[in-house]
């Protein structure tokens, strides 16, 4: 399906953030999906500014602007993106489906994400501390498990179609692959292998539309990355 410019809606969206943030690339991911291509800027001053802030108090991205509004968290703005264009269906699916998209996504918000902020500053091995690596490595084991417990069969997260959860946990899954995985023994990665995780990974980045974003997001990250490690340098 290719997107459709909003501009063809009766809408007028505009959607604040870098596509290399996991939370800003679900909602692209998301959208695409419905077929919808959102205008991207970035925030205005930051994210964190004080101009920004006029748009989203929070100073947070995503923030998605609706005729004026502002719309902020990623899921949610997802489920506003649901509500006005229903089709197709990503997460007002069968009731259990529905509740299991949901759990996908909460769980990566809860069990997942969290656990690579602790890490991101080891990045020397000077400054690596052993029982915080062991600590996460136990949480980011618990919260994958969790997650492919709660999977449907699949192949994908909620079903044999994309919908909210994939949107979720696919584009974290990118970023722990440059970030976490490669640095950290302790931490393997789920999606290789065997197990409910690697089955869903094959499925998805098969599927010719999911495997096209996640391929651009990886593009996305991958060039931030590199940014960030210049200006690291630069510092000292």
């Amino acid at each position: 399906m290719q997107p459709t410019p909003l501009e063809n809606k009766s809408l007028n969206m505009k959607l604040y953030g870098s596509l290399a943030s996991p939370y800003v690339a679900r909602v692209v991911m998301f959208a695409e999906l419905k077929g919808l291509e959102l205008p991207q800027e970035r925030a205005p001053g930051g994210m964190g500014s004080d101009e920004f802030k006029q748009i989203n108090p929070t100073g947070k991205i995503p923030a998605l602007l609706v005729d004026g509004q502002c719309i902020a968290e990623s899921t949610v703005i997802c489920e506003y993106i649901e509500t006005v264009c229903p089709q197709p269906e990503l997460i007002t699916l069968q009731p259990l489906n529905t509740a299991t998209t949901r759990m996908i996504a909460r769980m990566t918000d809860l069990y997942i994400a969290p656990h690579n902020s602790p890490l991101s500053r080891m990045r020397a091995p000077e400054q690596r501390d052993q029982a915080v690596i062991d600590q996460q490595a136990a949480l980011f084991a618990a919260g994958f498990a969790h997650i492919g417990a709660f999977m449907d069969t699949g192949p994908l997260a909620a079903g044999p179609a994309p919908s909210l959860g994939d949107c979720a946990l696919a584009p974290f899954i990118v970023m722990l692959k440059h970030t976490i995985f490669p640095r950290f023994e302790e931490i393997p990665d789920p999606t290789e292998g065997e197990g409910r995780l690697a089955e869903w990974w094959s499925a998805l980045t098969a599927d010719d539309q999911c495997g096209a974003f996640l391929d651009r997001y990886d593009q996305e990250l991958t060039q931030f990355l590199a940014f960030l490690r210049k200006r690291l340098e630069a510092q000292g």
